[in-house]
């Protein structure tokens, strides 16, 4: 017997949504704006416990790795519940449900960032730092200039995961009050009572959220490779000059190489 594909003889409406629509943009908007702030603050305190983890210095380097492998272990529904509600008893400080949303994301993903950083930053060839310090840069300047750019190309992809993942973590939020996405969707399923409409335009809205943050990943790496390429392909009209080894070291690097400093050949 052929089964029928709606066996509840389910009515839809997806009027509800054109309906509610007003409520779900502003859910968009808080959820970006969740995400962003967390992520950006994220990004800079990600690359500070990531200097920690590589310093020289033992009770900086075990600090951050406490901090890591705390944070990380810390479900983000269990952390938001816990800084919202426990440590406001516990403090009597009385932060808003946005802010304490933000906190609790950037502490998290910020020790998740510092790894993808801290590896990043050491897939480049210790030369390529000695390189840029024998011509007279900084070391600041080095790291700007030299380190950086190539470690960035690393660091996009699984960055832009982590972006990712916080879009996601932001319908965690909704418990505490914020009005993302997830709650307003919620609240509009409680005065309608028509839940698959309503949480089919959420997923349908978490998913072209995905799907566009994946596309400007992509960009920003093609845009990062073409600017480390043509820094090379600068430093390949001067090649004749410096010598075959060093020509030979850059038409290497825009082979497919990562260097943007040769190194010196073996004699």
């Amino acid at each position: 017997m052929h089964a029928d594909w709606n066996p509840t003889n389910y009515q839809f409406a997806w009027g509800v949504v054109a309906e509610f629509k007003d409520w779900l943009l502003v859910g968009l908007i808080i959820t970006l704006l969740v995400a962003i702030v967390s992520m950006a603050f994220a990004m800079v305190l990600g690359l500070f416990i990531a200097f920690m983890r590589m310093s020289p210095i033992w009770a900086v380097r075990t600090f951050a790795s406490f901090y890591i492998s705390v944070f990380r272990a810390i479900p983000p529904l269990v952390f938001i519940l816990w800084a919202y509600y426990g440590v406001t008893l516990v403090t009597g400080l009385n932060i808003e449900a946005f802010w304490s949303g933000v906190i609790c994301l950037t502490l998290q993903y910020a020790a998740w960032l510092s790894e993808i950083y801290r590896a990043g930053l050491q897939a480049i060839d210790k030369g390529q730092r000695e390189a840029a310090l024998s011509t007279g840069l900084s070391r600041s300047r080095a790291f700007i200039k030299v380190v950086w750019p190539q470690a960035w190309r690393i660091i996009i992809p699984p960055m832009a995961n982590n972006f990712v993942g916080i879009i996601k973590d932001t319908s965690l939020v909704g418990v505490i009050g914020v009005n993302e996405v997830m709650r307003q969707s919620q609240i509009a399923v409680s005065l309608t009572f028509r839940p698959f409409e309503l949480y089919t335009a959420a997923m349908v809205i978490y998913v072209i959220l995905t799907l566009g943050i994946s596309r400007v990943a992509s960009y920003l790496e093609e845009r990062a490779a073409q600017s480390v390429k043509l820094k090379t392909t600068r430093r390949l009209r001067w090649a004749p000059f410096a010598g075959s080894a060093t020509a030979s070291a850059i038409t290497q690097e825009i082979r497919g190489g990562r260097s943007i400093w040769p190194t010196k050949s073996k004699k």
